[in-house]
């Protein structure tokens, strides 16, 4: 088969790649919404950013060890880079090309100093993962899927060549042991899964998150005995606030700022809380109270607006723009606080099994 392309869509979460490759395969499967809307409500950041020296790192939180093995509708194999360059470092792509005619979703873990779609290309080294979705040999390209140079995530290609060139590089940096191996991905469909919407999880992740707690904290990656590095839910806005505070009087203290990614991060989130209240009301799984909806509705339309206030910012500077973003937060963090207790209480109006929980 000189060319094959399997199905992919733009996924409804795209902030990170973790969770954008996953449901770029998924979100368009019939069973779907109901798994979906039942998760990505928590979310953490690394509360210790300063002490540790690290970037502020926002995110949702699903507990687990690795975000790329977290959707029930994939089969998910795992390949250390070291394995697979030995095995297949003469005929990686037969091997890719098999596994793509057998419908199986590979990610690599490359370098993009080679991948010309990329920011990085020619630039700086950045060891990432691709997502290959297709291929065609008469043309000798694959069919990629991420952010290309102008930061939308697209469809690009890439060619056979580029790709073989970002394997070895990575190779050599792991041989240098100038990075750590994040490995590589294999994805089944699985077509025949089916998820019931359980009202019973989202009422709990709402609770915990206004508890600003995980259940899942010992399966968290950051986690140890003897030091909690997360905090979870509504607690994050402390240290986003801080995290804009401090760009204002003492940038110098922040290894790296990213304000872009963390508010589009957190505009994902509000967004999500606004789509699960609209989904629930039309499931007739909540009533349909149009008050609460636009409630949610602000407080999506605030995170966007510093979104965009910040990305702005970048391209031509917005005279007290940390500060703006600071109020955001503030009276998004007091609107949640309103919210979701009524949210949570209708949940439990609407479903009587629910009343036995706090």
């Amino acid at each position: 088969m000189a060319k094959h392309v399997l199905p992919i869509v733009h996924p409804p979460l795209y902030g990170l790649l973790s969770w954008a490759y996953t449901l770029s395969i998924t979100s368009s499967m019939p069973n779907f919404n109901p798994w979906f809307y039942s998760n990505f409500i928590q979310v953490c950041c690394n509360k210790n950013y300063l002490e540790d020296k690290q970037e502020l790192f926002f995110d949702f939180f699903r507990g687990g060890n690795n975000e790329l093995n977290h959707n029930p509708f994939l089969l998910s194999s795992t390949l250390d880079t070291p394995m697979l360059y030995e095995i297949f470092k003469d005929k990686l792509h037969p091997f890719l090309i098999k596994k793509i005619q057998e419908g199986v979703y590979p990610v690599l873990f490359l370098d993009e100093y080679h991948i010309s779609y990329t920011t990085a290309y020619h630039a700086y080294p950045f060891p990432h993962h691709v997502l290959i979705y297709g291929y065609d040999e008469d043309r000798q390209i694959y069919h990629t899927y991420g952010f290309g140079k102008d930061l939308l995530l697209g469809y690009h290609e890439t060619t056979f060549d580029e790709l073989e060139q970002a394997f070895h590089s990575i190779d050599n940096y792991l041989k240098n042991h100038a990075i750590y191996d994040q490995y590589n991905y294999f994805f089944t469909l699985l077509p025949q899964f089916v998820y019931s919407l359980n009202i019973r999880l989202i009422y709990e992740q709402l609770g915990e998150y206004l508890r600003s707690e995980s259940s899942n904290n010992d399966q968290n990656r950051f986690f140890s005995p003897d030091k909690e590095f997360l905090a979870f839910g509504i607690a994050c806005y402390d240290h986003l606030i801080e995290h804009f505070h401090i760009l204002n009087e003492r940038p110098e203290s922040l290894v790296r700022a990213n304000p872009p990614r963390q508010l589009h991060l957190l505009w994902e989130h509000k967004k999500m809380l606004r789509n699960r209240v609209a989904y629930l009301q039309k499931e007739n799984q909540l009533p349909l109270d149009e008050t609460l909806l636009l409630g949610f509705l602000e407080l999506e339309e605030l995170a966007r607006q510093s979104r965009n206030l910040y990305a702005e910012h970048v391209v031509k500077e917005v005279p007290h723009v940390n500060d703006r973003i600071k109020q955001n937060l503030e009276h998004m963090r007091d609107k949640e606080l309103q919210l979701l207790p009524q949210l949570m209480d209708q949940l439990k109006q609407h479903h009587p099994e629910l009343l036995l929980l706090p």
